[in-house]
């Protein structure tokens, strides 16, 4: 990413395992959940709003 000069950012959950936003799993975090959708929704909506 860094040669096609995309912007980007790499988040670190501490305290989380991978599937964490599965709600059936034991590795469901509900607020590391809630933390993703608040920097997802964000991202997605600039980058829609400009495709």
């Amino acid at each position: 990413m860094d040669a096609a000069g995309v912007g980007y950012t790499t988040e670190i959950y501490p305290g989380t395992f991978h599937g964490f936003t599965m709600s059936d799993t034991d590795a469901f975090n509900p607020s590391a959940l809630q933390r993703h959708w608040d920097r997802l929704l964000p991202l997605l909506d600039r980058s829609l709003a400009n495709g």
